[in-house]
């Protein structure tokens, strides 16, 4: 974790702390995301909004490069195309994430949960182009306690590249 990242995780998780704990309900949550990396997350949620502090690790991304050799300048026609893939290592960082949660089906045992909001990130990369994205999750709860959510980050394209950020937690609520 670089040392911007911690400072970045370390403030969050201090201001989490401060804000009146007795009315949240925490969850921490860990999984893959689908780039060959790891995220984990600790969030607090008072009614249907929810303030996270994540940390996703270094991850891997594979590049096609289609690069034309044209035998005329400026010449597109005869222009003949090379392929090839790049596996580029990209940074771990930080974020903070405020989302509104929506769910469905109260009180029972298999519970839809949506979340739509906004992700600030501690450092940019290939596949979160912009400082501040949008953030959606979809999951499941099973139980009061249990959820299984994937969570995606994304400019909408209004940056690029605009890759996203993808990643499938599971949550565990603690008192």
């Amino acid at each position: 974790m670089t040392t911007r990242a911690a400072r970045f995780a370390v403030s969050t998780l201090l201001m989490m702390l401060s804000v009146g704990a007795h009315a949240v309900t925490w969850h921490l949550s860990s999984g893959p995301t689908t780039q060959e990396g790891g995220a984990m997350e600790i969030a607090g949620r008072n009614g249907a909004w929810e303030l996270a502090a994540g940390y996703v690790s270094e991850q891997a991304v594979q590049v096609h490069l289609l690069t034309p050799t044209c035998p005329h300048a400026g010449a597109a026609s005869g222009c003949r195309y090379s392929t090839q893939d790049i596996r580029r290592v990209v940074d771990p960082y930080a974020y903070l994430s405020v989302q509104r949660r929506f769910e469905f089906r109260e009180g029972a045992m298999l519970r839809p949960q949506f979340g739509l909001g906004l992700v600030a990130q501690s450092d940019t990369n290939a596949y979160v182009s912009s400082p501040v994205n949008f953030s959606l999750s979809l999951g499941l709860a099973l139980g009061e306690r249990v959820a299984l959510e994937w969570r995606h980050f994304s400019n909408a394209d209004t940056e690029g590249p605009n890759l996203g950020q993808d990643a499938v937690l599971l949550r565990w609520q603690f008192p």
